[in-house]
Parts: structure tokens; sequence; C-alpha cells
């Protein structure tokens, strides 16, 4: 049986589990952005909505676990959502551009 604090840390990773892979979709349609009449951007507005109420739930719970305020702000912005979509950004940057390289060089 697992105590409070441990439920607490498994809750937080499944909310950061669910927050990588938004984070990813939404950099993804920054990037494939799907050209005029498609509905990628809308589920990214979406998207990103919730996950902003994912985030107010992992700042709730980590209040519960007794992180200071200040603390909480630089781990989940600093230490989580911003790598992640930076990094995701980059990839996706990466990718297009060798895929088009591909395409360009077939042509």
């Amino acid at each position: 049986m697992l105590t409070l604090e441990q439920n607490a840390i498994v809750y937080l990773m499944f909310l950061n589990g669910i927050l990588f892979l938004g984070l990813r979709f939404i950099a993804f349609t920054i990037v494939n952005n799907g050209g005029k009449g498609s509905k990628r951007v809308g589920y990214a507005l979406l998207n990103t909505v919730l996950l902003i109420a994912i985030i107010q739930q992992e700042y709730q719970v980590m209040v519960q676990l007794n992180f200071n305020d200040d603390d909480i702000r630089k781990i989940l912005l600093l230490g989580c959502v911003a790598p992640i979509f930076l990094s995701s950004i980059v990839y996706y940057r990466i990718k297009r551009s060798r895929l088009e390289n591909k395409s360009n060089q077939t042509s």
C-alpha cells in the first residue's frame, strides 16, 4: 500500500506524461500547421487549455507536498514545460527540413 505522498508522486508522474505528449503535439502543430482549413490549430488551442488545467493540478499537488511557491514555478516552467516545448520545436523543425531536403533531392 502506498502512502499519500507516494500516491501524489505517482499522480505527478502521470500528469507529466500527459503534459509531455500535449506539448509535443502543440510544437508539431506550430511547425506543421496543416494549411488553411486544417482543424489541427483548433485542436492545439483546445490542447493548450487542457494543459493549463494539468499544470494547475500539478501546482496544487506540489503545494500539498509542501514545496515552496517559487520552487514550484521554477520546477514546472523552467524544469518541465520550457525544455520539452523548445526541444520539441527544434526536433520537428529539423525533421521537417530533412524531409524537405529528401523531397528536393528526389525531384
